[in-house]
């Protein structure tokens, strides 16, 4: 009984712990990137099975950079539905460049995964800073023919995600 108790108790302490490194980690960011929201960097990175694991900033860079490849993985799925349904060819070659720049977003933060493992924090704010930059070239895809844009939910999401995975990154350089 008092191996289980102590097992509990040891259990407890790592839980509250990785929450402590998860809200705090979300406090500082979003204090200092206002267009990161605290709620949102904490749900979204408690939401990772592995969070319970987490020791270390660069567990938590890397848990946040498959975030945002999950979430531009999810984005890429609902511009293909959007393809396939469109009948006008100019809207349709609009969500193609969305299409390509969240592919190349994708291939990016596999890239930024490696290199954050790999403790190349450099190459990691390269990889990101480049993955960050689909949702905006998207939405600029829609803007400059003032066309209404039919992604806003899944780029906002996404951005934030990323810009969460880069302020982390840019945390370990400290």
């Amino acid at each position: 009984m008092r191996t289980f108790c102590y097992l509990l108790l040891i259990s407890l302490f790592t839980s509250l712990s990785n929450a402590s490194i998860v809200e705090e980690t979300c406090k500082n960011i979003s204090s200092s990137h206002h267009n990161i929201a605290y709620d949102f960097c904490v749900s979204s990175l408690q939401s990772y099975n592995a969070t319970s694991q987490v020791a270390d900033q660069r567990t938590l860079a890397i848990i946040a950079s498959r975030l945002a490849n999950s979430s531009a993985a999810k984005t890429e799925a609902r511009i293909q539905e959007l393809m396939d349904k469109e009948k006008n060819q100019p809207r349709k070659n609009r969500l193609d460049v969305c299409m390509e720049e969240y592919s190349n977003a994708i291939d990016e933060l596999g890239n930024a995964e490696q290199a954050i493992d790999a403790e190349r924090d450099t190459d990691a704010q390269i990889f990101l800073s480049a993955a960050l930059d689909a949702a905006s070239n998207c939405e600029d895809a829609f803007a400059e023919a003032e066309d209404a844009y039919p992604l806003e939910t899944e780029d906002g999401e996404y951005g934030q995600m990323a810009a969460i995975a880069l302020a982390i990154v840019a945390g370990l350089r400290r």
